[in-house]
This record gives C-alpha cells, structure tokens and sequence, in this order.
C-alpha cells in the first residue's frame, strides 16, 4: 500500500482556525440566562468540537473536577440542555459509558423575542430541580424525590 492521502476538502466540516473559535448563541437571551459556569462548560465542549464531530462529544465530570463539583457541573449541563445549546445523543450509564453530548441550534428558537416567557419558564423548572435536589425527604420517600426530579427534567425538553 503506497501513500495514502487524507482528502483535504472534508465537505461539511467546519474548521474554526485557532486562536480562535466561534461559540454560537453568544449575547442572545438564552446565553445572558447561563451560569459561569455553564458557559465554561460550553467552551470546553467548543474546544474539543473539530467540525466533523458535532455530534460526538463528551465532557465528563473528571475533567471538570478541578474546575467544579459535581452538582455544579451537574446544573451547568442541565442549563446548556434547557436553553438549547447541547443536546444528549446518548445517555451516560452504570457501565462507565460517558454520556455523548451534541451541539444544538435549540437556542435560536428562545432567541426570539415571543419566546421570552419560554426562557422565563425553563429557569423556573431549572430551579425547581435545584431546590428538590437539596430537601431532605425521609429514606422511604427517596424514590418518589428520584421520580419528581426525573419528571421536572423531561419537562424541561418539552419546555
């Protein structure tokens, strides 16, 4: 087998050139509602996006750890997902599978200016689950706490 080359025009792959890079969505409505720490996740996930690979990226708690906890890191996720930026192609589970993220365009339909009341009510759903995340419910109760929460965060798809 001679040389073989890699085509250099890849149709469909965007190459931002560094220094630099292009985050889509900055300064609109749903960025300006996004914690700093959300943002710092976007831009990690935007470090690693090569064109190609838009569908195919991962950010895991451990590289994340020195930066944040995992609650933090946890709501930062739960409010790129909510205002549209990342989407989960693939589901993270007990097998130590990562959870396989995707960048979105969601963000631009809650750019509009009609859909304000829509940005209002997925920060409220986002702060609900906060706010459940933290009670304390007696150990029998635990499950229902478990199912509330899932709820409130399937709700935030349809938000």
């Amino acid at each position: 087998m001679g040389n073989v080359r890699e085509p250099r025009n890849k149709k469909g792959a965007y190459r931002p050139r560094p220094p630099f890079s292009i985050v889509e969505g900055n300064g609109t409505p749903p960025f300006e509602k996004l914690s700093p720490e959300a943002v710092w996740a976007l831009l990690q996930l935007y470090s690693k996006f090569k064109g190609h690979n838009r569908s195919n990226l991962s950010l895991t708690y451990a590289e994340a750890r020195p930066t944040m906890c995992e609650r933090v890191f946890s709501r930062a996720l739960w409010q790129l997902i909510g205002f549209g930026f990342i989407d989960v192609v693939r589901w993270g589970r007990l097998e130590r599978n990562c959870t396989l993220l995707g960048i979105s365009d969601r963000w631009r339909r809650l750019a509009t200016p009609g859909a304000v009341d829509r940005l209002g009510e997925i920060e409220s759903i986002l702060e609900q689950i906060e706010k459940l995340k933290r009670e304390k419910w007696p150990a029998d109760r635990k499950e229902e706490k478990r199912m509330r929460i899932r709820a409130l965060q399937k709700s935030v798809f349809g938000a």
